[in-house]
């Protein structure tokens, strides 16, 4: 099995979320003075590492619980590594394994310029990431899933950017961190939302299935139009320069995405749902970072 295969089961398409979070984070600790190269290299390495060993342990217990199988939705856009591939759960779980302990690896290094903090912003990231889909908690399964991937996505990843590279725990930070890891949570709540029918043949409790189709959707808009009125108070409470509202350039995909799953949820929900993540994260950071630069 070559290492191009092994990349592509990790999911790699994926980490553009991964990067815009610490992207937020780095240009947050930017335009306050703070630059460290090598640190913040190291972290987006170690993150996306710690996002490929979520990916793939959740691609392994989804199928030990017999939610993923061949007839699942997920089989219809990607090959699944433990269906059909011919890689054994031992094998696979030795990758995962290696994965956590290169994130760890990473941490401790980190850690030795900035501190123990940098472990227990780590500690608490792992235990989101195993415990995502692992006994005894399956958060996903429990309809925790979404609240879990926007507190990874969002403070704990552009928040733990930031104090590495500051050395500095900012509840400013944190809040602007929030329209983006609720961006991120929604591409994961549209998967659930397609999902819906077979998820509850599948034995599981998602968000979406509890809230039903209907309610789902209008938590769906409900959460689109959330980030852009965090994104103005973050403004209009100056911690954010008003360049931030180039955010309002996705405004029309986003109204088209309203539109569409108020129609019908599209079989291609969740990277629809990730196109828009993308454009938001790049307008936010380089909003961020232009009004910087020209003093605004």
């Amino acid at each position: 099995m070559g290492l191009s295969a092994w990349i592509q089961y990790a999911r790699p398409w994926s980490f553009v979320m991964t990067v815009m979070s610490v992207g937020l984070g780095g240009v947050l600790a930017f335009v306050r003075g703070w630059l460290d190269p090598l640190l913040l290299t190291l972290t987006l390495i170690g993150l996306v590492a710690f996002h490929a060993a979520t990916n793939m342990a959740n691609d392994y217990f989804d199928v030990k619980h017999g939610v993923d199988t061949t007839e699942a939705p997920t089989a219809r856009y990607r090959q699944h590594p433990l269906l059909g591939v011919g890689i054994s759960p031992s094998t696979f779980t030795l990758v995962v394994a290696g994965l956590y302990i290169f994130v760890l690896s990473v941490a401790t290094f980190i850690a030795i310029f900035r501190g123990p903090i940098v472990m227990l912003f780590t500690a608490a990231g792992l235990f989101f990431s195993y415990f995502y889909t692992a006994r005894p908690l399956m958060l996903k399964y429990r309809a925790l899933g979404e609240p879990s991937v926007i507190l990874i996505w969002g403070p704990l990843m552009t928040g733990g950017t930031y104090y590495v590279l500051t050395g500095q725990i900012d509840i400013g930070v944190m809040a602007a961190s929030l329209p983006l890891g609720i961006l991120v949570g929604l591409v994961l709540f549209a998967n659930n939302i397609r999902d819906i029918k077979y998820d509850r043949s599948a034995g599981i409790k998602t968000l979406a299935i509890m809230l039903g189709q209907e309610r789902s959707i209008k938590l769906y808009i409900a959460m689109i139009a959330s980030t852009y009125v965090i994104t103005a108070l973050l403004v209009v409470g100056r911690f954010l320069t008003p360049l931030t509202f180039l955010t309002l350039l996705t405004l029309p995909r986003a109204i088209r995405l309203i539109k569409i799953f108020r129609h019908a949820v599209p079989d291609a929900a969740d990277p629809m749902t990730a196109q828009l993540t993308m454009k938001f994260g790049i307008t936010m950071i380089a909003g961020i970072l232009i009004g910087s630069l020209i003093g605004i």
